[in-house]
């Protein structure tokens, strides 16, 4: 679960507000026994989770595309996490913190090159997170599992690998002259 998790930056958090039912695609980040989550501290899904509300929290790596000789057999490989529990405010005096390790966990390298947060950004962010108590994982991987019939096909079967990678970075159009990408931001790799 923790490999899994840590594979990935994006989750699909599903809960409940007023009997219907929501999913938010957000950032995560994962420390210790916990799922962490931020956001503006007006969002529906962080108010929830801080009052101890319940969640179910998706992760998924796709790691290819199986092609198999029959359109019943063509499947993906893939990594799936669903971790089920209640939401915990993080306390105050690990507020910052957090967030700052949600920088470093999105760009290694950069938490230390930017100011700190001033007190109305921390004001405006609320940091939860969600104990790692109950969870289940998925994962599908290796070849095409054709019938014994569909063997002598005159069709390709096997897996096209998918990957996702970091492009040429782009500089905004405002930066001032003279300040070169840093090597953290040339070597940035996309956790895998």
């Amino acid at each position: 679960i923790r490999a899994v998790l840590d594979a990935n930056q994006i989750a699909h958090v599903a809960y409940v507000e007023n009997g219907e039912p929501r999913v938010i695609p957000t950032l995560f980040m994962r420390r210790d026994d916990y799922v962490y989550l931020h956001g503006n501290r007006q969002a529906a899904f962080l108010k929830h989770l801080a009052a101890g509300g319940l969640a179910a929290i998706s992760v998924m790596s796709a790691d290819g595309i199986v092609v198999a000789r029959s359109g019943f057999h063509c499947s993906m490989n893939y990594r799936s996490v669903v971790i089920f529990g209640a939401g915990q405010a993080v306390p105050a005096d690990e507020h910052e913190a957090i967030l700052d390790a949600f920088v470093e966990t999105l760009i290694p390298g950069h938490a230390a090159a930017v100011r700190p947060a001033t007190k109305q950004e921390l004001a405006a962010t609320t940091t939860v997170r969600i104990p790692i108590n109950e969870g289940s994982t998925k994962i599908r991987n290796g070849p095409a599992n054709d019938a014994d019939e569909d063997l002598e096909a005159d069709v390709w079967a096997g897996v096209i690998p998918l990957r996702t990678a970091a492009g040429e970075p782009v500089p905004n159009p405002d930066l001032k002259p003279g300040i070169g990408t840093p090597a953290y931001i040339e070597d940035y790799t996309p956790p895998a």
